[in-house]
């Protein structure tokens, strides 16, 4: 039996911080962004609005932070351009297999990303193909390196293809997870060929 004189233990900062992530996550994931007040998320953890803005500024600051902790648990990548083509069809490869692998499984993040873009929400730098020491910005960089050393079109707009490399994983996704369009998945097969397909539109 619980003792009732017994304090509750209270959290550290690192741990309360990411409760409230977790709330704010879980409350933006089912009714947006707009929707969501501090207030509610604040209901929701059982603290007060102050505790929230102890530890992030502002609304925005937070629910930006909320996609953040998502996409910081994508696989680390090499700063540097890869190596060769070889390499670079390797890292592709892995990284949709990734992103294919979690948002079909769960498509929370691809909701967030959908809901932020419509209501015009502030996202991580991660999804800003110029920033750097970003995923996209080394395909950006690797592209470059791949224009001067393995024959890709030097008439490629490399920022534009780069989108839609990620466009066409998210049409997928949201095909995949919410039209039920490929009842018969093989995640492998469709690493594989979107890849290859991308390449060879690289060379074109």
């Amino acid at each position: 039996m619980k003792n009732p004189d017994k304090k509750q233990k209270r959290m550290t900062s690192v741990e309360r911080r990411h409760q409230l992530l977790q709330r704010a996550f879980l409350l933006i994931r089912d009714q947006g962004f707009k929707t969501v007040s501090v207030r509610d998320i604040a209901r929701s953890a059982q603290v007060n609005e102050a505790l929230i803005y102890k530890h992030f500024p502002t609304k925005e600051a937070l629910l930006k932070a909320v996609v953040q902790e998502i996409v910081d648990r994508q696989p680390i990548h090499s700063l540097n351009p890869a190596a060769d083509e070889e390499d670079f069809t390797d890292q592709l490869q892995q990284f949709v297999d990734f992103f294919l692998g979690k948002t079909i499984q769960d498509p929370s993040l691809l909701k967030i990303i959908l809901y932020a873009s419509m209501e015009n929400y502030p996202l991580p730098d991660e999804f800003n193909v110029h920033k750097k020491g970003t995923f996209l910005n080394w395909m950006i960089r690797t592209i470059e390196k791949g224009k001067a050393e393995w024959g890709f079109n030097r008439q490629v707009d490399t920022p534009v293809y780069v989108s839609l490399f990620m466009g066409g994983l998210i049409y997928f996704v949201l095909q995949a997870s919410v039209v039920k369009a490929f009842p018969k998945l093989n995640p492998a097969n469709i690493q594989q060929a979107y890849v290859g397909l991308f390449l060879k539109a690289l060379k074109a």
